[in-house]
C-alpha cells in the first residue's frame, strides 16, 4: 500500500486545521456503523494514550474541525482502518466543485457516464455520488426499486473510485451493495462481483479475485450477459497472465471475440481487451501479431478520445520493443505514454509507475547510473501515490526493502 501523504493535512493558517466536511460525515459513519456513541469514542481514545472528548470528535463530524494525524492514527484503530483512508477521504475532496447540484438520478448517472468514458474519472466519481446520495435519500420507502437504483449507483461510484486508486473505499462500496444482494438485479450483482474481483486483483490476492470473478461468470452465463462474460474473462486473463501466458491469451482471445460480437457499444472494454491481448501474444512470441493489435488498439483508442487505452497501449508497446533490445523506440513510446497519462484532467499513476520502472531497468541493463538515478527518484515518489499490486510494484517494494537490509 501506498506510504501516507501527509500533505493532505493542509492548513488555513499557521498550524490550525483546515475544516473538512466530507471527512467528518466519514468519521460519523464510521463510528454509528459500529453502533458507538461520542462518549464510546472518548473512553476508547483515552485508553489508547490519545483522549479525544466527546465535544471534539463532535466538532470532527460536523466538519468544523480537523483532527491531527496523531488522533486520526487513533480513530484508525478504533474502526480498523488504515489512516491512508482518511488521506484518500481528504484527496476526495478536490472534486466537490464538479458535482452536478441540480441533476436528478439519472441525469447525474449520465453525467458520469460521459465522464468515465472520457477518462475524467474525478469528475465521473461527483457524478456518481450525487446519483447515490439521491437514490439513498429516496431508499427510505425500501421498495425493490429504489434497492436497484441504490446498487446501480453505488458500483458505478466504486468504478470510479477504482480508477482514481481508491481501493479501500472502492471495497466498501462494493460490501454496501453485497449486503442487499438478494433485493437487486443479477446484472447489478454480476458487475458489483466483478467490480470486486478487480479490487482484489490489485491488492494481489490473486486466490479471492478469482473465486468472484468465477462466481461472477456463472451468474453471466446464466443471463445471457455477454458482455459481463467478456469482462470477466478479460479479468482472468489478468489473473493469469504474470503466471501463465498461453492461458491468459485464451482467456483474452474469448473476451476479445465477445466484444467484437458486442460492436461499437463496447468500443473501449473491446480496446482495452485487444491492448491486452497484444501484449500476451508478444509474450508468447508471436511479436509482430501483438505489436499488430496494439499499434491498432492505439490508433483507434486515439481516435475515440480513450485516453487511458491509448496510453497503456503504447506503455505495452515499450514493452515489446524492450525485450527486442530497442531501448530508442521504447523510450520515444514511454514518452508519448507519459504525455497521455500525466493530462492535469486525471493523471493515471499506476501507468506513470509502469513507465518509470521499465526506465528505470532499461537504464540497470545498459548501466547508465544517471538514468537510472532520475528514474528510482521517479518510482519513489509515484509508489506513494498507488494501492494497486502488480509484479513491477512488488519488484520495486523487493528491491527499496533489500537496500534498506544492506545499508543497516
Amino acid at each position: 500500500m501506498g506510504q501516507i501523504r501527509t500533505g493532505s493535512w493542509e492548513t488555513q493558517r499557521g498550524d490550525e486545521p483546515r475544516p473538512s466536511p466530507r471527512l467528518g460525515e466519514y468519521l460519523r459513519r464510521l463510528r454509528e456503523g459500529y453502533g458507538y456513541t461520542l462518549r464510546k469514542v472518548e473512553e476508547k481514545t483515552a485508553a489508547l494514550g490519545e483522549p479525544i472528548d466527546n465535544s471534539q470528535l463532535s466538532r470532527f463530524e460536523k466538519g468544523k474541525a480537523l483532527p491531527s494525524f496523531e488522533k486520526l492514527r487513533a480513530l484508525a484503530r478504533i474502526f480498523n482502518v488504515s489512516v491512508q483512508q482518511f488521506s484518500d477521504v481528504l484527496d476526495l475532496e478536490e472534486y466537490e466543485p464538479l458535482k452536478p447540484v441540480d441533476a436528478g438520478y439519472e441525469e447525474a448517472l449520465r453525467i458520469g457516464e460521459e465522464r468515465f468514458a472520457r477518462g475524467e474519472h474525478g469528475g465521473a466519481f461527483a457524478a456518481f455520488e450525487r446519483a447515490v446520495e439521491l437514490a439513498v435519500g429516496e431508499s427510505e420507502s425500501a421498495t425493490v426499486e429504489s434497492a436497484e437504483r441504490v446498487a446501480e449507483a453505488r458500483w458505478r461510484l466504486a468504478a470510479a473510485l477504482k480508477s482514481l486508486g481508491k481501493l479501500a473505499m472502492t471495497e466498501r462500496e462494493l460490501r454496501e451493495v453485497l449486503k442487499v444482494r438478494e433485493r437487486i438485479p443479477r446484472r447489478a450483482r454480476i458487475r458489483t462481483l466483478l467490480q470486486l474481483s478487480f479490487v482484489y486483483r490489485e491488492l494481489d490476492d490473486l486466490y479471492l479475485a478469482e473465486l468472484l470473478a468465477r462466481e461472477s461468470l456463472a451468474l453471466a452465463t446464466e443471463e445471457e450477459d455477454r458482455a459481463a462474460q467478456a469482462s470477466v474473462l478479460n479479468t482472468l486473463g489478468n489473473l493469469h497472465e504474470p503466471s501463465s501466458p498461453d492461458r491468459a491469451l485464451a482467456y483474452y482471445e474469448r473476451s476479445h471475440a465477445l466484444f467484437e460480437e458486442l460492436g461499437a457499444a463496447q468500443e473501449e472494454p473491446r480496446l482495452v481487451v485487444r491492448t491486452n491481448l497484444g501484449g500476451c501474444l508478444v509474450k508468447t512470441h508471436r511479436f509482430e501479431e501483438g505489436i499488430a493489435a496494439l499499434e491498432q488498439a492505439h490508433r483507434r483508442a486515439r481516435e475515440m478520445g480513450f485516453r487511458r487505452v491509448a496510453s497503456l497501449s503504447l506503455t505495452r508497446q515499450a514493452e515489446a520493443w524492450l525485450t527486442r533490445g530497442r531501448h530508442d523506440r521504447a523510450s520515444r513510446l514511454l514518452d508519448d505514454s507519459d504525455a497521455l497519462a500525466s493530462m492535469p484532467a486525471g493523471p493515471y499513476h499506476d501507468i506513470l509507475f509502469l513507465n518509470a520502472f521499465h526506465r528505470w531497468t532499461a537504464a540497470r541493463e545498459t548501466q547508465h547510473p544517471t538514468r537510472e538515478k532520475i528514474a528510482f527518484g521517479r518510482l519513489r515518489h509515484l509508489r506513494a501515490r498507488i494501492e494497486r499490486r502488480f509484479p513491477e510494484v512488488d519488484a520495486f517494494d523487493r528491491h527499496v526493502e533489500r537496500s534498506r537490509r544492506e545499508s543497516r
